[in-house]
């Protein structure tokens, strides 16, 4: 006990050396005293090494669970380690002990100085570095001590570089510099906790009520699956918890995963993150179904070979347009509005070429059609229009008679298509090989594919007709028809057809 009060009087003599040494010969003794501890980690504390107490607090509790004073202390430490302030100042701090800053510092430092800075180093005893490392559930915030041994073990790791770099001699001129290993990733290590510490419900979403997949951590420090936080993004650019604006986090469009929530998971929980995981594969299995519950863009008529650029900014066809791209098919259905059944019996598939997303979350998407087809049956998901769909193809003309008519229709309706083209004012032309691109060329086998030529799909495009009549062409299967169609229109057109400018 004389040697505890000396340890005292030398504390309140801001004499934190001492003080320590007298501590550590008491320990020698009596190695299992929760009170030495108790006492030597508030000594490290008003001698402002602040990770060192926490972790003599922490040894301290080890010894003894019910130890008050101990958990008070080790609570103030954690909130003010872990509050927002003192992790920018962490992290300053971190990016300033990078070897090239402190390479820099050493050079135009004196030889006093550096004895000065390894003095300072030494004031905490090895001992105390060398505590064993525990965590407990102090609070029931397991998350919150595993962060301070993290920061406890990247602190210590920087001291030793330094004291590395100070006490470093001249190298002889037959000996190898020897070259530091260089870490590329970052990793945290985390001491064993007990399986009874780890809760499932800690690591569930808020939003989906189930664990979290690939976890994003907003600035604002709420956490949630990164497809749910972008779900409640498209709807409006704010926290789905506390509300704080997220424009400029959505701008960036960063959905970065947090590695430590995810490696906990992974180390703790890993049963039900297999399962997690099988029951995402199921949904993006199911919605990848090129047949079956195809999400429809109720838009405008898209047509095969033909660009159909669009802007999207509804959230329904936002999450639509993700979810396509999630699961590598890039393809969703483009149908016409019906005032009776939502959207017409016909369609055509579209293939994302492009997307570009805005800062505001909306997105430009580049497509072109690829292939008919006809509505079966009608469905809704998640707010948007799907359906079961089959293809829509042309019946091949397999007489030889027949065929020839077949050609020589074509050829005349092709010309005249052309003639029709050429003959518009300079504005509309140059507008229509913007938008849509130069006519296709006339296709040797008129039946090579199952929609027939192209360029009856583009000029149909192209054409200022009621929808109406251009879904009644889009359905037909039958290319002599198709043909006949185009004709009277081309023909209508041509009537009153001014001259070039």
């Amino acid at each position: 006990m004389l040697r505890i009060y000396r340890a005292e009087s030398y504390a309140s003599l801001q004499e934190f050396k001492s003080a320590l040494d007298e501590l550590n010969a008491v320990t020698a003794k009596m190695p299992n005293w929760p009170e030495v501890y108790f006492r030597r980690a508030t000594i490290l504390n008003n001698a402002g090494s602040v990770e060192d107490a926490l972790k003599v607090f922490l040894h301290c509790l080890s010894l003894d669970e019910g130890f008050v004073l101990a958990k008070v202390e080790a609570k103030k430490i954690l909130h003010n380690l872990l509050s927002p302030e003192n992790i920018s100042e962490t992290l300053k701090e971190s990016a300033l002990n990078t070897s090239y800053v402190r390479n820099k510092q050493l050079k135009h430092s004196s030889a006093s100085e550096m004895e000065e800075s390894y003095d300072c180093l030494q004031l905490t005893p090895v001992s105390v570095l060398e505590e064993p490392q525990v965590i407990l559930d102090i609070g029931g915030n397991l998350q919150r001590a595993q962060s301070a041994n993290s920061l406890d073990s990247v602190e210590k790791d920087a001291k030793d570089n330094v004291l590395k770099r100070v006490s470093s001699e001249p190298l002889l001129s037959g000996q190898e510099k020897e070259t530091p290993k260089r870490n590329d990733t970052f990793s945290i290590t985390c001491g064993i906790v007990p399986e009874n510490l780890v809760d499932v419900t800690d690591f569930e979403c808020s939003l989906c009520l189930r664990l979290f997949f690939h976890p994003v951590t907003t600035p604002c420090g709420h956490t949630f699956c990164k497809k749910c936080l972008q779900r409640c993004l498209d709807h409006a650019p704010e926290c789905p918890l506390c509300k704080e604006n997220l424009t400029e986090f959505l701008a960036r469009g960063e959905y970065s995963t947090t590695r430590l929530l995810e490696d906990l998971i992974l180390k703790y929980l890993p049963t039900e993150l297999s399962e997690r995981k099988r029951i995402n594969d199921e949904e993006i299995a199911e919605l990848s179904s090129l047949t079956r519950n195809v999400p429809i863009f109720v838009c405008t008529l898209a047509y095969p070979t033909v660009p159909c650029p669009l802007h999207v900014f509804e959230p329904r066809y936002r999450l639509m347009i993700r979810r396509s791209i999630e699961t590598g098919t890039k393809q969703f259905g483009m149908c016409v509005h019906d005032p009776q059944n939502g959207f017409a019996d016909y369609g055509c598939l579209l293939y994302i070429r492009n997307l570009d997303y805005l800062p505001d979350g909306r997105s430009v998407v580049d497509t072109i059609g690829l292939k008919r087809f006809q509505v079966i049956r009608r469905g809704m998901k998640d707010g948007y229009c799907t359906a079961d769909i089959e293809d829509l193809e042309d019946i091949k003309v397999k007489d030889e008679g027949e065929m020839r008519k077949l050609q020589e229709l074509h050829n005349i309706v092709y010309n005249q298509a052309c003639s029709w083209f050429q003959s518009l004012r300079n504005k509309f032309h140059s507008q229509i090989l913007q938008y849509f691109g130069p006519m296709p060329e006339k296709e040797e086998n008129l039946q090579e594919t199952a929609d027939g030529p192209a360029w009856c799909w583009w000029l149909l495009a192209v054409l200022p007709v009621d929808p109406k009549y251009q879904l009644s062409v889009l359905s037909m299967r039958s290319l002599r028809e198709r043909l006949i169609k185009i004709q009277a229109i081309l023909t209508y057109f041509s009537r009153d057809q001014r001259p070039n400018n």
